[in-house]
């Protein structure tokens, strides 16, 4: 619980954007410090942390990172944190997952707070990003959110899938997401799920342009 006292610290001294970049990541970074040795990705517990670094809702991090130095890269960061925050409720309510990583029978564990963080984690970087393109961009800013763009998104994706997803999958066994795992779950409902990731990215970049028109 004390991080939100850095992340209100933080915010009164460096502004919400930096302040929520870097506390809602250490809420990952407190939670595998002290439960990471409990998970079994890895032959040896205690690189289990790693964990942190490998779902696609942490490369939103980078994302977030990327528009305190390149605001002109904003339309890429708006439809990476849409794809999150839009694919973890949809996931939840829609598709009944389980919120991945969490343990179960944890005695010192307080899962409300728990719920609570991880709620954070999927609304507050995109209300950033909607922010940062009110605050940031011109009347003009529409024009950022092209076929490019979308490309790049894309791109986002699949570098996520080749290079940290599949080898992380290939030599762990974790399937990261529960749709994912064709023990329980149809190959139809994934390669449904999977066309339904892209055609949710391409709204993504739909929903920037709409967004940056109304807010100007």
């Amino acid at each position: 619980m004390y991080i939100h006292l850095i992340h209100a610290w933080l915010t009164y001294n460096y502004g919400i954007c930096l302040a929520s970049c870097v506390a809602i990541k250490l809420y990952s970074i407190n939670y595998f410090y002290w439960y990471g040795h409990l998970f079994h990705y890895l032959q040896n517990p205690r690189y289990n942390w790693t964990k942190q670094f490998i779902r696609f809702t942490d490369t939103g991090h980078l994302a977030s990172f990327m528009i305190l130095f390149y605001p002109n890269l904003i339309p890429l960061a708006h439809n990476i944190h849409f794809a999150i925050a839009t694919g973890y409720w949809l996931g939840k309510y829609v598709f009944q997952l389980k919120d991945a990583d969490q343990l179960m029978n944890v005695p010192d564990l307080d899962y409300g707070h728990m719920d609570i963080c991880t709620y954070i984690h999927h609304t507050v970087p995109y209300s950033i990003v909607i922010y940062s393109i009110y605050k940031q961009h011109g009347p003009s800013c529409e024009i950022q959110y092209d076929h490019s763009n979308l490309m790049y998104t894309y791109a986002w994706m699949y570098a996520w899938t080749f290079f940290i997803y599949v080898p992380w999958r290939y030599y762990t066994g974790d399937t990261v997401y529960s749709i994912l795992d064709q023990k329980i779950t149809p190959g139809p409902m994934i390669f449904g799920f999977i066309w339904f990731i892209h055609i949710m990215l391409y709204v993504s970049n739909f929903v920037g342009y709409a967004s940056c028109k109304m807010l100007h």
